[in-house]
C-alpha cells in the first residue's frame, strides 16, 4: 500500500510541475543582409540586424495592401506595401560573416518578446499646402485678429496634429474665381511645386454677419452671429479643384471676440463667437480630410542616378522599404478638357514601371524600377503613385 501511495504522489507531483512551469517556445531565427558601403562595417551591421528583425516581425503577422495597377502594351504594374505587425526589443546575434561586399548577420529572438508595432497600418501621409483665405466682407471681421492668415494656420496645425498629413504654409494668395474657387490652375501648380505639396488648400470667409434669431416661440428675438467658411482642395499636379466644402455655424449670445485675443487661443475659444469659428473650422477639416483620404497617395521623382530612383517622400510620409509604387509620366501634349475649354482637367498618363523602395530617409526614398531597363525611361518630374488610398486601421 505505501508503495502505491508513493507512486500516486509522484504522478500528481509530475502533473503539478507540468502545468505550473511556463511553456517557452524555441527562439526564432533570421538572417539579415546589408551592403558594406561608405558607412563601414558598423553601419552595415546595424542595417543587417534591422533587416533580420523586419523579417521576424513579418513572420509574427503582417498587413498587406495591394492596389490594382495600371497596364500598358501588355505589361501590368502593381502597387503594394507590406507592414510588419510586431517588433522585437531584444535579440541575440548568433553569427556574422562576409561574402564579397555583403555582411550577413544571423540573430535569434524569443516569440514572447514580440510587441505590437505602434506604427503599423498607417496610411501614407499626404502633403498639403495652405494659402491665406479671402475675406469676402472685411468689415464684418474687424473684431477678429487677422483671420485671413490665422484661420488657415490653425487649419494646418490641426490637420498636422492628426498624424495623417504633412503640411506647409504659403504666404501667396490664390486669386479666387467668380464662383469662389480659383480657376487659375497654373498658379495652383506653381504653389504645389514651390512647397512640395500634393494638394493645395485655399478658402474664403463667406459671411460673418449679425442677425436676430427668434426665441421663446417667436415672442422675442436674440442677437446672433453666423460664420460661413468655404474650403477648396486643389490637386497640385493638375491644378484642378477636387473638393469643395462649405460649413456654417450660428451662435447666439455675445457676438464680438476682440482683437486682443489671439486666434485659436484659450481666450479666443472661450468667447461664444470665437468658439463658433473653431467649431466651423473643425467641421470643415473633417470634411476635407475625408476627401483627401479617398484620393491616391502621390510623390515625385526628383533624381535619377543610373538604376536608382529618388522620390520626394520618405519615412515622414510612412514610406517604407519594400513598398511598391507605380511610376507615371504625364503627356502635356494630351490635355483633357471638360465643359470649360480654357481649363484643362489634366493630361493623359502613361505607366512606366514599378518602383520598389530599397532605402528610406525622412524626406526622401530611393528605389529601383522594374522591368529591368525601365529606369532609362524615368526622369525628374515623373510621379509615383499608390493607386488606391490606404485607410488606417480603426
Amino acid at each position: 500500500m505505501p508503495s502505491k501511495l508513493r507512486f500516486l504522489g509522484g504522478a500528481v507531483l509530475a502533473l503539478l510541475l507540468h502545468f505550473s512551469l511556463p511553456a517557452y517556445s524555441a527562439p526564432a531565427e533570421a538572417e539579415g543582409v546589408a551592403a558594406i558601403a561608405e558607412g563601414g562595417l558598423a553601419r552595415a551591421r546595424q542595417a543587417a540586424i534591422r533587416d533580420a528583425l523586419e523579417q521576424l516581425g513579418l513572420r509574427s503577422g503582417a498587413r498587406v495592401d495591394v492596389a490594382a495597377g495600371a497596364s500598358t502594351r501588355g505589361k501590368a504594374f502593381e502597387s503594394s506595401r507590406v507592414q510588419a505587425a510586431a517588433d522585437f526589443e531584444r535579440y541575440t546575434v548568433l553569427r556574422e560573416w562576409q561574402s564579397g561586399q555583403l555582411l550577413h548577420v544571423r540573430i535569434a529572438v524569443k516569440e514572447e518578446d514580440a510587441r505590437p508595432r505602434a506604427g503599423a497600418n498607417l496610411a501614407y501621409k499626404k502633403k498639403i499646402v495652405v494659402t491665406p483665405f479671402r475675406v469676402r466682407r472685411s468689415p464684418q471681421l474687424d473684431d477678429v485678429d487677422d483671420i485671413a492668415t490665422r484661420l488657415p494656420q490653425e487649419l494646418l496645425r490641426r490637420m498636422g496634429a492628426s498624424g495623417k498629413i504633412l503640411g506647409k504654409e504659403s504666404p501667396y494668395v490664390i486669386s479666387p474665381g467668380v464662383s469662389g474657387p480659383s480657376s487659375d490652375t497654373a498658379a495652383v501648380r506653381r504653389l504645389a511645386s514651390m512647397y512640395d505639396g500634393q494638394f493645395v488648400i485655399s478658402g474664403e470667409i463667406v459671411d460673418a454677419g449679425n442677425y436676430e434669431q427668434p426665441a421663446y416661440y417667436g415672442l422675442i428675438k436674440k442677437d446672433a452671429r453666423r460664420i460661413e467658411i468655404a474650403l477648396y482642395v486643389h490637386d497640385g499636379l493638375t491644378g484642378v479643384l477636387v473638393a469643395r466644402r462649405t460649413v456654417l455655424v450660428e451662435q447666439v449670445g455675445e457676438r464680438r471676440v476682440g482683437r486682443d485675443k489671439p486666434f485659436g487661443s484659450a481666450s479666443f475659444a472661450a468667447t461664444p463667437f470665437g468658439g463658433a469659428i473653431l467649431r466651423a473650422l473643425d467641421d470643415g477639416i473633417a470634411a476635407i480630410s475625408a476627401d483627401i483620404a479617398a484620393l491616391p497617395f502621390m510623390a515625385k521623382v526628383v533624381q535619377v542616378q543610373g538604376e536608382r530612383i529618388f522620390i520626394d517622400a520618405g519615412s515622414t510620409s510612412s514610406v517604407a522599404p519594400g513598398d511598391q509604387l507605380v511610376i507615371y509620366r504625364a503627356d502635356p501634349r494630351q490635355q483633357v478638357y471638360g465643359a470649360d475649354p480654357l481649363v484643362p482637367l489634366g493630361a493623359v498618363e502613361t505607366p512606366v514601371g514599378t518602383l520598389s523602395v530599397m532605402q528610406v530617409q525622412p524626406g526622401f526614398a530611393i528605389g529601383t524600377v522594374s522591368p529591368p531597363g525601365a529606369a532609362k525611361q524615368v526622369s525628374a518630374g515623373d510621379m509615383v503613385r499608390f493607386d488606391v488610398a490606404v485607410m488606417p486601421a480603426k
